[in-house]
């Protein structure tokens, strides 16, 4: 539907005229930037999100009033003030903000558009908000519209890059709810200024937007102080954390000075320091302080010296020279000058290999600093500068520090860092929480700044002192710190309030509302009401039925003509007289119980009783009354009296009519029924029909012929006979047992007697009466009895399946010529079809069936017998077509179910289409059902008696029976053959006498009271064969009890299970062992460690821990292979394990690692003692294939209580004192004590 169709469909005005569309368009994108920055004043730190977007109620409200014609002012309104948004935000304009300003400017017309057409349709306009319909349709359509924008806006600003995707739920539905609520309150707002009926929405300025408005002051007001309060609460939070991160920088750099002091010992030693001791120094530094970029070194150096000091680093810098910068990315050699200091060491070499040789002398700053820190013997920072190694990077800062050497020249020792790395390592992981700002105050130069714009005021400041500079370090809340504090109380209570204004404006609308409503209802329902009583008044005068109005006291006030027809006084007597004039007192007690319905439930009737007429004339009426009030409060009642004289006569002639029939049907026997010869009329009473399943049926009159042709083919001839015999004068009556169809469609044996009643004059029958009887169950009863009977015998002369269910089937179809019968019979997953009478193609389609919906039973996919045939489903319908194509219609699918409810297939009947009214007899077919499901039990029973026996005999696994008294009745196969034992040897003997002796007494006892109490054991004991072989066994034991619970027998069932021991036990040593040299691995060794220490505490002894680590293994695994390496480990495992004690233990911990536990030592010295045997027996050469290896190890020792009281603490010391031993020169022994850290 269009704009300009919904607009005149619903008979709204235009608004502006095309010279004004512009005017228009311009004040609402007015309106619209306006109300969208006033709501931004809402957003207070740390949220930065307004809960509530006017704009958005302000756009749907001017749709819904505008139409289209709104769509241009919203766009572009929407437009500027995102646009106006974005640059304040990225403080510039860009192609990214601008699109995005567009996208959002056309989803929230798109927004507007949609929800205006909604309103539209639901409400309507003119729209009056007056009724509870309206406006709860207003308040849940709300959302809805809202859902739009909330959904395009937020995707674009995603797909833009500007939203990331882990933020989308929270931005969308913050979006959702500051709309929603933009439009909750605005639209109301917005309708009274420019919304029609404009009668009603002026008067609403005052009665609604005054207190809306109010209340949302008060609500801002609340708002503010709320956001100021948690705003203090965040920042408190982020001045600590700001001086945690001054506090940590400036440690770091007082640690770098620190560092340059420990450097510079090394040069004051009395010998020269050579580049490689220079790189093993610095290079535990380096682990530490991550962040430094290099440690370098400058020595002094003259002038006169230049050439043999460049030849001498030349020895190991082929290309070394003094060198100086030629611009930011290129060096040079350094120009002639008194004195260099060429930078000669650097560490690490990696990254850092453009300074070697760069004079620190040929540049002002840094010659000023080196000048200085040579004075002052100090740490002296240089003023910010570019580094060599990173000309592109931001500024980096060398902190250098004086070094005098005995033996070479003077020089500085100088940290160099680059201060975006340095903070990075320093902060990884919380300075994304702030903004920070470093600034050199010498210089003035900002050196790192995170801030939002370089000018931006700080929230907190401290100044950094390094290398005698000052720093500015400034901190503000990032947005991500801003998003982490953020308080949610303030920005609920004004989103509660703000929905609770929403709230309070509808029920102002509806307060408001109301009475112009009210008032035009009055008038409308005045002119209905005289309406409506002057068509009353025509009613009340024309009526054929009485019509009177009597007060409580019975009093006739008022009444109609036809009332005074009915009681035959004239109108001016009749108002003289009172209720009771015209009613018999025979009537006074149910007038009485009529009168207290009245008072009760305000109506009485209607009921019948009579009229006293003028002339003393009684007239049968039937009553209805009803309980009415007057405008001043008295009670009337207000009757409607109709004549039924002529009914009462037709119930009367009716009532005699049925007595005579009701003494014929009562004379006539079971039923009976009446047979006109010559017509063939017959008449057929209700015991009759409900003889044959006709039920609550009224007797009725049919013919002859309809009524025969129900009856069964076989019996019809049969049925004739015995007719014409007692026609004949044979039989002094007719009698006849036969079957005939039921209502339900099955046949039903009937015995039917009759005699005539009358012969015309030359003697020839002309009516016949006679009755029914049921005799259905006595005859079913006994051709039940009779294939019963002989099913039965045929089960005991162990006849095959098929031969019963085949006879059970030709009983049915002898009974039911006109019906075929087949078995479903479901067996090893497939579905069997066995039937004497239908076509064998129909077998074998079954047989080569798997067993499934479109074969099988529904019966048997229920579980279930059905109430009534299936039309449908694919089982249904798969067997009907193939019933069809041979000629066959398929009529009902009977469950045959096992004594366990299990279904076991499906006796199904068919008949030929031809004889489209046959039915089978239902509850015989499932009897006959049910006599299968018998035959079918004992058949499996015997079968399951035979499984049993073979199972016994065949499995692999031990069986004993043994009586009440515990002897052995009898044992299988199995048990022989695991046992040793024959069963002559055991039967009639207790079975104590597989016992190995290893079980104790508690073991049986306990064994025994489960038996005793549960009927059952299962477990694990040792028993013993014939031969003397002691074996494991799993045993289980159950108890067969008889019908009084006692024990009858009880059956153990025993497993040999050595094979599985023996699998655990390697299993076990596996997982607990080193499996290349046998010794315990890292876990057995520590249960042991802590096993030691146990018994050591309780008996105040010492233990010794070993840890040992191979020298030189490396090489030889890396140059001769693993091969080779893991035979070396294997000697060397052999040679420890013969230096130690057997209570002392060895294990593999590492690749080239061991260790060695002591326990029970008197000294340190008994530990040294075997620590020094494993040095000396791993230091003689191993001989690996044709290899003589040579290799040593390096021990460190640990011994409790004086090196560790626990585990972690003994290897630990033992561990520092291994590294000291390789630290000294390896092949040593060291133990943890005073001097190792």
């Amino acid at each position: 539907m269009t704009d300009q169709a919904i607009e005149q469909g619903l008979g709204s005005k235009p608004l502006a005229s095309p010279p004004n569309v512009a005017v228009t368009t311009l004040l609402l994108s007015l309106a619209y930037v306006i109300s969208g920055k006033l709501s931004l004043l809402l957003a207070i730190p740390p949220g930065y999100a307004s809960p509530i977007f006017p704009p958005a109620g302000v756009a749907v409200a001017a749709a819904f009033i505008m139409g289209r014609r709104a769509a241009a002012g919203i766009l572009l309104g929407s437009f500027l003030l995102n646009l106006w948004i974005g640059h304040e935000s990225a403080h510039q304009f860009s192609l990214l903000g601008s699109s995005a300003a567009f996208l959002i400017a056309l989803a929230s017309m798109t927004q507007a558009l949609a929800g205006s057409v909604m309103l539209r349709r639901t409400v309507g306009y003119p729209v009056a908000l007056d009724n509870m319909r309206d406006v709860l349709l207003f308040l849940l359509l709300s959302p809805v519209i809202c859902v739009i924008s909330a959904t395009l806006s937020v995707s674009c600003l995603v797909i833009l890059g500007l939203v990331s995707t882990d933020a989308f739920p929270l931005s969308w539905a913050m979006w959702w709810v500051g709309d929603t609520l933009g439009v909750l309150v605005l639209l109301p707002l917005t309708l009274i200024a420019a919304g029609e009926p404009r009668a009603l929405w002026r008067k609403r300025a005052a009665t609604v937007a005054a207190p809306m408005l109010f209340a949302f002051v008060m609500l801002v007001l609340l708002y503010i102080n709320a956001s100021k309060w948690e705003l203090a609460d965040a920042m408190g939070e982020f001045h600590l954390q700001s001086q945690r991160f001054a506090d940590t920088i400036q440690a770091r750099l007082d640690e770098q000075e620190t560092l340059l002091e420990q450097t510079e010992g090394l040069f004051a030693s009395d010998k020269d320091v050579s580049a490689e001791e220079f790189h093993r120094f610095t290079q535990e530094a380096l682990k530490h302080f991550p962040m430094i970029q290099a440690i370098e070194w400058a020595p002094r150096v003259d002038d006169a010296n230049r050439r043999s000091y460049e030849a001498a680093q030349r020895v190991r810098l082929p290309d070394f020279t003094i060198r100086e910068r030629k611009n930011d990315r290129e060096l040079r050699q350094a120009g002639i000058r008194q004195t260099y200091f060429p930078i000669t060491f650097v560490e690490p070499y990696e990254g850092n290999e453009s300074v070697f040789g760069l004079d620190l002398y040929a540049n002002k700053e840094r010659a000023e600093a080196v000048d200085l820190a040579t004075r002052t013997d100090r740490g002296v920072a240089t003023a910010p500068l570019r580094l060599i190694q990173a000309p592109n990077k931001p500024y980096g800062f060398l902190l250098l520090h004086a070094a005098k050497s005995f033996r070479s020249n003077d020089g500085v020792v100088l940290t160099v860092i680059r201060i975006d790395d340095f903070l990075d390592k320093l902060l990884p992981s919380d300075k994304g929480l702030l903004w920070l700002r470093l600034t050199d105050i010498g210089t003035g130069q900002t050196v790192f700044n995170t801030f939002n714009a370089p000018t931006d005021p700080a929230a907190w400041s401290q100044q950094l002192v390094y290398g005698g500079r000052l720093f500015q370090f400034d901190t503000t809340p990032s947005p991500a710190y801003l998003a982490q504090h953020h308080g949610w109380q303030s920005s609920v209570v004004l989103a509660a309030g703000l929905f609770g204004i929403g709230l309070l404006g509808a029920f102002l609308m509806l307060g408001t509302g109301y009475a112009a409503r009210m008032e035009a209802q009055v008038k409308e329902k005045v002119a209905e009401l005289t309406e409506n009583t002057e068509k009353l008044t025509g009613l009340y005068e024309l009526s054929p039925l009485g019509i009177a109005l009597t007060d409580m006291e019975g009093r006739y006030i008022e009444f109609n003509e036809a009332f005074v027809r009915i009681c035959g006084y004239p109108e001016a007597e009749l108002k003289d007289l009172d209720y009771w004039a015209l009613t018999p007192r025979k009537y006074e007690a149910e007038e009485a119980a009529q009168l207290e319905s009245l008072r009760s439930k305000g109506r009485y009737g209607p009921y019948e009783k009579e009229y006293v007429r003028k002339d003393g004339s009684l007239v049968p009426i039937s009553l209805n009354g009803l309980l009415i009030s007057g405008r001043k409060g008295d009670k009337f009642i207000w009757s409607i009296v109709e004549d039924i004289s002529q009914r009462k006569h037709s119930e009367e002639a009716l009532r005699e009519s049925e007595q005579r029939w009701k003494f014929a049907l009562e004379g006539a026997g079971d039923g009976m029924w009446d047979l006109n010869l010559q017509t063939g009329a017959l008449f057929l009473s209700s015991q009759a029909l409900a003889i044959l399943g006709y039920e609550g049926e009224e007797a009725r009159s049919t013919t002859a012929g309809e009524w025969t042709a129900k009856h069964h083919p076989d019996d019809q001839a049969r049925r004739q006979v015995a007719l014409d015999e007692y026609f004949s004068g044979k039989v002094p009556y007719y009698r006849r047992e036969y079957r005939t169809r039921s209502r339900d469609g099955r046949w039903k044996w009937v015995m039917t007697r009759g005699m005539l009643v009358s012969r015309s004059a030359d003697g020839k029958p002309l009516r016949m009466i006679g009755t029914h009887t049921d005799i259905d169950t006595k005859k079913r009863e006994e051709n039940q009895e009779a294939v019963h009977s002989a099913v039965m015998e045929m089960l005991a002369r162990g006849g095959k399946m098929r031969e019963l269910l085949d006879k059970v089937i030709a009983g049915l179809e002898a009974e039911n010529p006109e019906l075929f019968y087949a078995v479903l019979n479901i067996g090893d997953g497939k579905m069997r079809m066995l039937a004497a009478s239908l076509p064998l193609y129909w077998l074998e389609r079954m047989q080569i069936s798997d067993l499934g919906p479109k074969t099988g039973g529904i019966a048997s996919f229920k579980g279930k017998r059905l109430e009534r045939p299936p039309t449908g489903g694919t089982y249904w319908s798969s067997l009907s077509a193939m019933a069809r194509s041979s000629g066959f219609e398929l009529c009902w699918s009977e469950a045959i179910v096992s004594g366990g409810q299990e279904v076991e297939g499906t006796l199904v009947s068919f008949r030929k289409q031809s004889s489209s009214d046959t039915l089978p007899d239902l509850a015989e077919q499932q009897q006959a059902a049910n006599l299968m499901s018998i035959a079918i039990q004992r058949k499996r029973e015997q079968e399951q008696l035979q499984l049993a026996n073979s199972v016994y005999e065949s499995s692999n696994e031990a069986i004993m029976v043994v009586n009440s008294d515990n002897h052995i009745v009898a044992v299988n196969p199995a048990f022989e053959r695991i046992t040793g034992y024959s069963e002559e040897e055991v039967l009639g003997r207790n079975p104590k006498l597989l016992q190995s002796g290893r079980q104790s007494v508690a073991f049986f006892e306990a064994m025994w009271h489960s038996i005793r109490e549960t009927g059952s054991w299962r477990g694990e004991l040792w028993n013993r064969r014939k031969d003397g072989e002691i074996y494991p066994q799993q045993m289980s034991i159950s108890t067969i009890f008889d019908e009084d619970g006692r024990v009858l027998r009880r059956i153990a069932v025993l497993d040999d299970i050595t094979e599985k021991k023996r699998a655990e036990e390697r299993i076990h040593h596996m997982a607990h062992h080193d499996l290349l040299t046998g010794l315990p691995n890292r876990q057995l060794y520590s249960d042991r460690l802590n096993q030691s220490l146990a018994t050591a505490r309780r008996q105040q002894s010492r233990i010794g821990v070993l840890y040992i680590d191979l020298d030189k293994f490396k090489p030889i695994n890396d140059s001769l292979g693993h091969a080779v390496g893991d035979q070396v480990l294997q000697m060397a495992a052999k040679r420890m394990l013969d230096c130690v004690r057997e209570s002392d233990t060895v294990a593999r911990i590492g690749g080239d690692e061991f260790v060695v536990l002591l326990p029970t030592i008197q000294s340190e010295s008994d530990a040294r003692i075997v620590a020094e045997k494993i040095r000396a027996v791993l230091e003689v050469p191993f001989e690996c294939d044709g290899h003589s290896l040579g290799i040593s190890s390096s021990i460190g020792g640990a011994v409790y209580p004086e090196q560790g009281m626990d585990e972690q603490q003994l290897m630990e010391s033992a561990d520092r004192a291994m590294y000291e031993s390789k630290k000294s020169g390896r092949n040593m022994v060291r133990f943890a004590g005073v001097g190792i850290s």
